[in-house]
C-alpha cells in the first residue's frame, strides 16, 4: 500500500516514486528483503498509485510548444 505522507503505523520500505523504480524493486525482490517477508508482497496497489501519479503529472503540465516557437522566433 503506498503510504506518500509516511504516516502509517509499521514497518515501510522506501522507493523513489517511478515506475521504472518499482519495476526495479520488484526485479530484485527489494520489497521482501526491506519488509522482512518470507514471501513477496502485494504491491499491485503500489504500481496503480504511481502510474496514477504519472497520469496526474503528464496532465498537469502545460503545452508549451507554441511559448518556445515564440521565444525561438525572437
Amino acid at each position: 500500500m503506498a503510504d506518500p505522507k509516511a504516516v502509517m503505523p509499521g514497518r515501510g520500505a522506501w522507493l523513489t516514486p517511478t515506475v521504472d523504480a518499482y519495476e526495479l524493486a520488484v526485479k530484485r525482490r527489494a520489497f521482501r528483503r526491506a519488509l522482512r517477508l518470507d514471501r513477496e508482497p502485494d504491491t499491485s496497489s503500489v504500481l496503480e498509485y504511481l502510474q496514477g501519479r504519472t497520469a496526474e503529472r503528464t496532465s498537469e503540465r502545460p503545452d508549451t510548444t507554441e511559448q518556445a516557437e515564440r521565444l525561438m522566433d525572437n
